[in-house]
């Protein structure tokens, strides 16, 4: 049997090494239209940051060490411009035809490059392989770069900006939404905002750019910002140019369409990677997701079909992860805007924690939103911290993967040590206090859906007396948690009475107090004044 592989990243690379070690006798060739082969183009920002410190760090293998240890013949320089499937060949630029009994598509995507007047310049640069980055190097360096301009606010305009920080540049972030990093939700990202402002970034939200002239890129809004360098990170779509031609499915996500065992419409061409349409577990519906862990593992389920054996691939979560400056972000099955969007019901919380004991040196703050059904499963999790935010999210979606809920996460036994964790971890909290919600030991209060300043709400701080003073929100009165038993008086029970601290803790011992004793009217504000200072300052900044 002879499978043609197009692609030579981790989709192509992946298919191609899982099949040799099944099967001995295949005949496999990959064919790569570039020079560049088996690049880990996830740590792309990080050689330009200086954080990888050579281009070959990021390259998993060679053509000689695909030849010599697993027998596969990788060609570079060789771009596909045709898939004959009648007579299952493939046309190759300036080259002869190659036949093939299996093809498999693992093309990847391509950025985007808007239709912007001057987006074509020799100061305009998008970041999609080692050439670009080397690229982008040389202008810094030869030319004095100091301010760039970011189209995008995505997870690689991000990294960007970080990156150009380090190099002692400033970046300059214009994204055409109300908020950065699409996968969070806005709250979780004015957390974000805030901190890129802190360290130098600066962001122009709801704007596009309209052109990048000589000096100055114009927006939307019709502000000038002085400019010495543009990236264009807005995206990526499939490389779907061979799919086209050759007359196979798309769907309506603009990917290609594959069943189980990642086959397109011509049962003999599989496809893999960022230009496939996989199922959502959470919605159903199928979509594009670009992310290499799924990529190696769709390649896999190819692989294992080729040499015969039945291994489907299921549904997708979707996650991300963003390494921040200090910051983790990272974020697990459905958002707010996609559970509205397909009119899906859900609850919702806001949750801190520590990352591990107090007590052991390096205990750090995380911030949890947890979104789940009326029933307790779990749709999805965002968190921000800078420790141990990566694993509770791992654990988190091995739950929801297994249509898990919210009493599993309570329930949930984790290794513990003080430098790791909690007694009771952050997971188990969180877990615990969405089952509070289910079972109406707790009615959550959110920014976005408090009538601020209401005749109608009763606002209470609940924390000690001197914090109130040294600040807190408009219009507040004060009862510190210890003094609520002796003020229940000054408690109306014909008003919504909303109970903070600085973090919720406290108010929500403060709402169990409250509801014992009668009260049927008491919310607890999600997130405490941390969040609520979050969001506001977001809110206040213009860029």
């Amino acid at each position: 049997m002879r499978i043609v592989i197009i692609g030579g990243g981790s989709a192509g690379t992946s298919t191609a090494t899982r099949l040799r070690r099944l099967d001995e006798n295949a005949e496999i060739l990959i064919l790569e239209k570039t020079s560049e082969f088996a690049v880990s183009n996830c740590g792309l920002t990080y050689y330009l940051s200086g954080e990888v410190k050579s281009a070959e760090q990021l390259m998993g293998s060679s053509v000689e060490a695909m030849r010599r240890i697993y027998s596969i013949d990788v060609r570079l320089n060789h771009e596909v411009t045709a898939i004959n499937r009648k007579e299952k060949t493939v046309s190759i630029e300036g080259r002869d035809e190659e036949t093939y009994d299996k093809l498999v598509i693992a093309t990847g995507a391509y950025q985007l490059r808007p239709d912007i007047d001057g987006s074509l310049a020799d100061n305009i640069f998008t970041i999609k392989n080692i050439e670009s980055i080397e690229k982008i190097k040389e202008y810094i360096s030869g030319v004095g770069v100091q301010n760039v301009v970011i189209s995008g606010g995505g997870l690689i305009g991000v990294e960007a900006a970080e990156a150009l920080i380090k190099l002692g540049l400033k970046p300059v972030i214009v994204e055409a939404s109300d908020h950065i990093l699409p996968p969070l939700d806005e709250e979780m990202s004015a957390i974000v905002q805030n901190y890129l402002r802190e360290k130098g970034v600066l962001l122009y939200l709801n704007n596009k750019i309209a052109s990048f002239d000589e000096k100055e890129v114009v927006l939307n809004s019709g502000e000038k910002l002085p400019y010495d360098m543009g990236i264009i990170a807005t995206g990526v779509r499939p490389e779907l140019k061979l799919s086209i031609l050759s007359e196979l499915e798309i769907g309506s996500d603009g990917g290609l369409i594959v069943d189980d065992y990642m086959r397109t419409s011509d049962k003999d061409i599989y496809a893999a990677g960022d230009n496939v349409e996989v199922i959502n577990l959470i919605t159903g519906k199928k979509g594009r997701v670009s992310h290499a862990g799924l990529a190696v593992k769709e390649a896999r389920v190819i692989a294992d079909h080729l040499a015969g054996l039945d291994t489907k691939f299921g549904k997708v979560a979707e996650t991300a992860i963003l390494k921040c400056f200090d910051l983790t972000v990272g974020t697990v099955g459905a958002n707010e805007k996609t559970l509205k969007r397909y009119n899906i019901p859900y609850k919702k919380l806001h949750f801190y924690a520590k990352s591990h004991s107090s007590y052991y040196s390096g205990s750090e703050m995380m911030l949890f939103k947890l979104l789940f059904d009326g029933k307790g499963k779990i749709l999805g999790a965002q968190a921000i911290g800078k420790n141990g935010v990566d694993k509770r999210l791992d654990v988190i979606l091995s739950y929801l993967l297994k249509d898990g809920s919210i009493y599993d996460l309570a329930r949930a036994e984790l290794c513990f040590a003080p430098p790791f964790a909690t007694g009771r971890d952050a997971v188990n909290e969180l877990g615990s206090a969405a089952e509070n919600i289910l079972q109406g030991r707790e009615v959550p209060a959110f920014y976005e859906e408090t009538d601020w300043g209401s005749d109608n709400i009763m606002l209470i701080d609940v924390r000690p007396q001197e914090q109130f003073n040294a600040g807190h929100i408009p219009d507040a009165i004060n009862i510190p948690m210890e003094a609520i038993r002796s003020n229940l008086e000054a408690i109306p029970h014909d008003r919504k009475v909303i109970l903070y601290c600085n973090r919720g803790r406290k108010s929500y011992l403060a709402s169990c107090i409250l509801r014992n004793r009668g009260f049927d009217n008491i919310y607890n504000l999600s997130g405490g004044m941390d969040l609520y200072n979050e969001i506001t300052e977001n809110r206040q900044i213009r860029n």
